[in-house]
Formats: C-alpha cells, sequence, structure tokens
C-alpha cells in the first residue's frame, strides 16, 4: 500500500541505517552538554565535558548510541577501577546521557549503565587541629612577606640551560599574590567552597550585618553569617577598578582562577602533605562542633541545603554530648561524695577523702 501512494520502504530503512551509524556518541554528547546550557550550572557542565573528553569519548565515542551495550559500559567502569570515584561519575554521566537520549526517542530499549556495580566510595574526613592550624598560619605569613618555595610537585624541571645558569635563579622566591593569600585566609576563616569564595562579589556582601547573600551556589542561593575575622578581611580588601569580583584576577573583570599552587605552597611548609583544601571547610565543621554548635547552626554555617549533607559531622555532635555528660556525671559524682553538717542552720560542706 506504502508503494502504491509512492513511497519506498527500502530507501527509508536505508536512510535510517546510515543515520544510525551518523548518530554517534561524541556527536551527540555535544548536543547532550548544549541542551544543558541555563539548565545545570556552567561549572558543572564544564566538569561533564571533562569526564567525556577523557575517558568516554576516547572509548565510546565512535560508536553509534544504539549499539553501545552493558557490557561497553562496565568495561569502560572497569577500566577506572584505580579511581573509583571518578569511575562511578563516568558511569553516572553515561546513565544521565542515555536518559536524554531516551527523552528525545533516539534509542529506545534498556539504559545500558542502568545495572552498572558501582565502585564503593569511601567518604574521606580530615580535620586540622588547633596545632596544625597554627603551622598553617605561619606558613601563610611566610608566604605573603618573604615567600615560599613552590610545592615537590609543582617545581619546574631545569632544563640545561637553566642548569647552566642555576645561580641567576637563586631569588626566584618572591611574596606570594596578597589576592590568593586574602582569598586563602577567607575559606580558612568560612569553610566555604573553593569557588564560592573565588567569585564572591561585592553587591553579595553586606559588612554592615556581616552577611553575604550567594545567588547562585552548589545547592542555589545561600545566605552567610560572617565571622569577625572574615569581616575584617573583607573590610581591609582593597577594591579594584572595573572589578566587581572581591578577589579578582590578573584580568580585573575576572575573578581570581585559582589558589592551589599557593595552598600546596603553604601545605608542604607546615607539613600537612596530604590534607586537601576542602579539608579546611571539614575543620570549620570539627571547630564549630567542638563548641557545642548543633548540626543544624553548622549546616547554616556552611551552606548546606538540609542536614543531611551535614550528617557527616554527626560525631563531632556526639563527642560534644560526651563531654557535656562527663562533666555533669563528675558533678553528681562529687556532690555524692560530700558530707554535710549543719552549725546554727547553716551548713557547712566537707568532701570525703577516698582511702
Amino acid at each position: 500500500a506504502r508503494v502504491v501512494n509512492g513511497d519506498d520502504p527500502a530507501i527509508e530503512r536505508a536512510e535510517g541505517k546510515r543515520a544510525a551509524k551518523e548518530e554517534t556518541v561524541e556527536k551527540l554528547f555535544a548536543q547532550y552538554l548544549d541542551s544543558g546550557i541555563g539548565k545545570r550550572k556552567p561549572r558543572t557542565l564544564e566538569f561533564y565535558d571533562s569526564l567525556g573528553r577523557l575517558y568516554l569519548l576516547p572509548t565510546l565515542g565512535s560508536i553509534p548510541v544504539a549499539k553501545v551495550t552493558a557490557r561497553d559500559v562496565s568495561e569502560l567502569h572497569r577500566s577506572l577501577r584505580a579511581k573509583p570515584v571518578t569511575a562511578n561519575r563516568v558511569g553516572r554521566l553515561v546513565r544521565s546521557f542515555f536518559y536524554w537520549l531516551a527523552k528525545l526517542d533516539v534509542v529506545t530499549g534498556k539504559n545500558p549503565a542502568k545495572d552498572t556495580d558501582w565502585f564503593p566510595e569511601h567518604g574521606r574526613e580530615r580535620f586540622l587541629t588547633v596545632a596544625e592550624m597554627a603551622k598553617l598560619g605561619q606558613a601563610l605569613r611566610a608566604a605573603e612577606t618573604a615567600g615560599l618555595p613552590p610545592a615537590p610537585q609543582h617545581k619546574k624541571k631545569p632544563g640545561k640551560k637553566r642548569k647552566r645558569n642555576a645561580g641567576m635563579f637563586a631569588s626566584e622566591i618572591q611574596p606570594a599574590n596578597p589576592v590568593a593569600v586574602a582569598a586563602l585566609r577567607f575559606l580558612i576563616f568560612t569553610g566555604w567552597r573553593e569557588q564560592e569564595a573565588l567569585t564572591l562579589r561585592w553587591s553579595d556582601v553586606n559588612l554592615a550585618t556581616g552577611a553575604v547573600t550567594l545567588a547562585a551556589t552548589k545547592t542555589g542561593q545561600s545566605v552567610r553569617a560572617l565571622s569577625a575575622p572574615a569581616r575584617e578581611l573583607l573590610a581591609a580588601q582593597d577594591r579594584v577598578d572595573g572589578s566587581q569580583f572581591v578577589f579578582p584576577g590578573r584580568n580585573p573583570t575576572k575573578p581570581l582562577r585559582e589558589m592551589q599552587r599557593l595552598w600546596y605552597a603553604v601545605r608542604a611548609a607546615a607539613k600537612l602533605e596530604g590534607v586537601r583544601l576542602h579539608d579546611l571547610r571539614h575543620s570549620v565543621a570539627s571547630f564549630a562542633g567542638g563548641r557545642g554548635y548543633s548540626l543544624f547552626l553548622i549546616s547554616k554555617l556552611l551552606g548546606h541545603k538540609d542536614q543531611r549533607s551535614t550528617a557527616r559531622y554527626a560525631h563531632l555532635a556526639d563527642d560534644v554530648r560526651q563531654t557535656m555528660a562527663d562533666d555533669v556525671g563528675e558533678v553528681i559524682r562529687d556532690a555524692l561524695a560530700i558530707r554535710t553538717t549543719a552549725k546554727g542552720g547553716t551548713p557547712t560542706v566537707r568532701p570525703i577523702r577516698s582511702a
């Protein structure tokens, strides 16, 4: 009947096969990222793009999406087992990508990443002690005054010319960028996420009330209270003409790009190898918990949308409750060990000494 009406099913099938070959993972993944503009945060899309370029496209990029199998995804996931967190993120990105394809009716059937057996992930918590914080402060002061040598992993390998002129580089160490130093100090005081600090705008800050309103964070809009040291740091920060950012980069129209190199140098000088920049956030929570503040208040301090993200710090509240219980128990035990006598209506207290 279709042939009688002038259609040619054979040509349609041939065009369908040709289109299926052209609809590769690489081609449609670019469209997937493009579809997220305006719906996802720019840094999220940058992260997805990075995972795609490094892991997804080199392995599955040339395969037509209709022919990607659960085995393909499983092998990709397993090949990254040395990096279990990265492996799981790549697998979940593939799953999200194929759900998007299914919504567009580009693919049918079961999502090839749906039943991927994810690697276990172990959350890492590292809290700086008071002594470690003191070492960090000392290293930071050295960085902004005399300067610090770069961390071992960031030292430039000397070439032939550099070896011949080694004596010329004796004075290479210089004081660190004061903007980066201020940004790092701000992170230490607040426990904010790195990008929240680096992209902070003066229009978000109200020094009179000590509050900051962040329009777009990982968890949406967030209102943060600033400590007195953080407010003093911002008040002392110079405002750069033509820049809306509290911590501007070399190009004042853009924020400071990163502070990792400074962090690694300071960390090495303080002998705190293995401590991550994000561990400063955990440390703020640790100090807050140690002072007896509730998980609800800690969640507001750190900008968590709900207390489930703060639940990892539950043991801090437990420690405070334990300390309180010990203190109360000591008071009661001492009270039980007291013998009272009354003389003239005025009680006197004499503790009973243990044998």
